[in-house]
C-alpha cells in the first residue's frame, strides 16, 4: 500500500491519502464489522461521513483481539484459540500479553484468506 500527497491549496494545506488495493476495499466490510457500511453508502453529498468520528490508524498499528478475528471470520473467540494451537502459521501476537493477545490485522485477513476463512465479495453490495 502506498500513498499520495494532496493539496487542497486554501482549503487545508497537503494532506497525505493512502492508496488501497481494489482486494482490500472488497473486503472492507468482511474485515471493518464494526462500522456501519450501509450508513456510510448513504451518506448523500455535502454531508460529513459517519467515517469521520472513527479514530485514524496509524500505520503498523492495525491490531485486532482474538474476538474481533472471530467476528471477521464469522466465529467464535474458541475457534481463533484453536487455530492459533493447530495451525503453525497462524501469525504471531504482536501486542498486550499471552492471555490477552492483539494481532496484526493485515496479517490475519491475509492468513483468514489464504485458509478459506473469509472469502473476497464478489459483487457490490446493494443499495436500499
Amino acid at each position: 500500500m502506498g500513498s499520495v500527497e494532496v493539496d487542497y491549496k486554501r482549503q487545508g494545506g497537503v494532506t497525505t491519502v493512502p492508496l488501497f488495493s481494489a482486494v482490500d476495499v472488497a473486503l472492507l466490510d468482511v474485515v471493518r464489522p464494526e462500522v456501519d457500511w450501509r450508513a456510510v453508502r448513504e451518506t448523500r453529498p455535502g454531508r460529513r461521513s459517519p467515517l469521520a468520528a472513527l479514530t485514524p490508524l496509524v500505520p503498523g498499528a492495525d491490531r485486532v483481539a482474538p474476538a474481533q478475528v472471530g467476528r471477521i471470520a464469522g466465529v467464535g473467540r474458541a475457534t481463533v484459540a484453536g487455530w492459533r494451537r493447530r495451525h503453525t502459521d497462524f501469525p504471531g501476537r504482536v501486542g498486550r500479553s499471552e492471555r490477552h493477545p492483539e494481532f496484526d490485522r493485515p496479517a490475519v485477513v491475509a492468513w483468514l484468506l489464504t485458509h478459506g476463512k473469509i472469502a473476497v465479495p464478489t459483487g457490490v453490495a446493494a443499495r436500499s
